[in-house]
């Protein structure tokens, strides 16, 4: 008798196909392999956890319903977390958040000096709005700078200024060994 099958080495292109042929159980693996990840993801855009939530799930339930248009040529969770921040967006210009993101006042609390290390998180919700969501979309969800651009309405270069700013606040932060 040979050994029950493992799915845990099976690479996401060959489970988001077998998913797309109906494979229930190979989907719930990419949920699983990304849930996580996707929560952690939007609460660093500065969503709250009970929206970052919602808002993973419609994410996965959207990659369900359009899983054939997983062309695998990244991991299943970056397409994701694409998803998500697309949705997150949406959720941030219907309550018009970033309105003025481009004239977000440039409010810094520098981390307190307790010797320990911060952890990432916690500095990128340091880090002003604007800051924080162009640093996030551009490192997390893999947009480019006109692609954050577009979605938050601001110039290409208002974009790039806010990512080079937040890094270097992160760099700051986290030390030279991050």
């Amino acid at each position: 008798m040979s050994p029950p099958f493992r799915w845990d080495g099976v690479p996401d292109p060959l489970l988001a196909s077998r998913a797309a042929a109906g494979d229930t159980a190979a989907f719930a693996l990419l949920v699983q392999r990304s849930l996580g990840p996707l929560r952690a993801f939007l609460r660093r855009l500065g969503a709250p956890p009970d929206l970052a939530d919602d808002l993973a799930q419609d994410a996965l339930v959207a990659a369900f319903e359009h899983i054939g248009e997983y062309r695998g040529e990244g991991a299943f969770g970056a397409w994701v977390r694409k998803i998500a921040a697309r949705r997150y967006l949406r959720t941030l210009r219907a309550s018009r958040r970033f309105e003025s993101l481009d004239e977000a006042p440039e409010a810094y609390l520098p981390a307190p000096d307790t010797g320990r290390r911060l952890d990432l998180d916690a500095a990128l919700a340091r880090l002003p709005e604007a800051q924080r969501l162009c640093v996030s979309l551009q490192h997390g969800a893999g947009y480019s700078a006109s692609e954050i651009a577009m979605a938050l309405a601001l110039p290409e270069g208002t974009v790039k200024s806010h990512i080079a700013r937040g890094l270097t606040r992160l760099r700051q932060e986290l030390g030279p060994e991050r």
